[in-house]
């Protein structure tokens, strides 16, 4: 789809930043299971070799020494990885020391098995079979690093250590080359598994962007292909809900910047919240205003209804979060509300690197300008004649006709009885 290509060539810098941050996430959490892995296999080899064949000085010197080599490299990875600068080098090292170590130990403890150490019941090619077993899921496990290319590199040294690994033991050439081709099959299966897992994410990525902007209901329009995100629009019968907070600019003057926003962050997201469980959009946040509209992207039949309970909804919920504003200290708030009912033409607008899904019409302004009314008219909530006649409501109450600036005929607003 085209809209996923502007996507994808947008969100090109931001995915690399998540990608690479994960990345070195990623290289952290591998040198955890390095180190607590290696560490328990050195641990143990050494307490069954003192047990097995007593005080040995080149026994202990040599897993001291692995041990400590392990300690100080799980160190400078640790630190390289939760360094602030991204460091592409990293991932091919730390698989090359995996590799290099899984060798050594590989070495070191068949010359072990030499002086009736832990393995002198077990054929030495047994034991290298079990070893490339090992290599397999270290191979594998280059997956869930980023990119084809480290997965071709760990590929390449798997097969290599393998191959040594074989060699040393002089296995018979058909099971050698049974393993190498097992290897490369492994190094398959980790760039299908790469794959899937990045094409998952960078999905997910999307997603979660497009909804930091637009409502559920666009996002999902858009995936299944009712909503291209292109320039246009269409004429539709909506429904648009203007909500105000009262007194704002004397709430700024009174209150610190970061009192305020965080109290606007609170109320919009309970408000957005009540919006979206009626099926309405939101279009836009107008400082301390909402613009939110019912029957688009996708077309309801309850246009008016929905907005008018979400309305009433609003005011509850509004009660209940100026309770918990006067528990902390902070100030109340006190919203208008304006809906009106009509045509209005809904689509994208602005240019091809941004643009806004909105609705632009005269039902617009009518909206606002009922909720301008609130205050001089002393209702929480006014509702267009229209509104009501969609909705079907009856309990609805006539407040009065109202002169609207811009529009020649005056307009009759209904109320919900106390």
């Amino acid at each position: 789809m085209k809209w996923l290509k502007d996507i994808d060539s947008s969100f090109d810098k931001l995915l690399t930043d998540c990608y690479q941050k994960r990345e070195m996430e990623m290289e952290l959490h591998v040198n955890k299971l390095r180190f607590y892995g290696l560490m328990a296999l050195f641990i143990t080899e050494l307490v069954i070799g003192l047990y097995s064949i007593g005080w040995d000085s080149m026994l202990i010197a040599v897993d001291l020494g692995t041990l400590a080599i392990v300690a100080l490299w799980c160190a400078l990875v640790m630190h390289w990885a939760t360094s602030e600068r991204y460091k592409p080098w990293l991932k091919y090292v730390s698989i090359l020391f995996d590799y290099v170590i899984i060798l050594a130990v590989s070495f070191e403890i068949e010359s072990l098995d030499l002086i009736k150490h832990l393995l002198q019941d077990l054929h030495k090619t047994e034991f290298e079979l079990m070893l490339v077993s090992v290599l397999l899921l270290f191979n594998i496990m280059s997956a869930f690093r980023q990119g084809k290319l480290i997965i071709y590199f760990s590929t390449l040294c798997c097969l290599v250590t393998g191959t040594l690994v074989l060699e040393h033991s002089h296995t018979a050439r058909a099971i050698e080359i049974h393993e190498q081709v097992i290897i490369i099959c492994s190094g398959f299966l980790a760039w299908s598994l790469s794959s899937y897992i990045t094409g998952t994410y960078t999905k997910l990525r999307h997603r979660e962007r497009l909804l930091r902007y637009l409502p559920e209901q666009l996002v999902k329009a858009v995936e299944r292909g009712e909503v291209d995100i292109e320039p246009g629009g269409e004429k539709r019968d909506v429904t648009v809900l203007m909500a105000d907070i009262r007194g704002f600019t004397r709430m700024c003057e009174q209150h610190d910047p970061e009192v305020i926003t965080r109290l606007l962050n609170r109320y919009f997201s309970r408000m957005s919240s009540v919006i979206f469980s009626h099926q309405g959009m939101i279009d836009k946040f107008i400082g301390d205003a909402i613009m939110a509209v019912f029957g688009t992207p996708q077309r309801e039949e309850n246009n008016a209804r929905n907005a008018i309970e979400a309305a009433r909804e609003m005011l509850q919920v509004l009660a209940q979060l100026n309770q918990e504003f006067s528990a902390e200290g902070l100030p109340e708030i006190k919203i208008g509300i304006g809906i009106h009912s009509g045509d209005a033409i809904a689509g994208n607008v602005g240019s091809s690197s941004c643009m806004d899904y909105t609705v632009i019409g005269d039902t617009v302004n009518v909206a606002a300008r009922i909720e301008s009314k609130t205050k001089e008219l002393k209702y929480p909530i006014l509702v267009s004649e229209q509104s009501v006649q969609q909705s079907k409501l009856t309990q609805l109450k006539r407040v009065a006709m109202v002169e609207l600036s811009g529009r020649s005929q005056p307009i009759e607003v209904y109320h919900f009885p106390d």
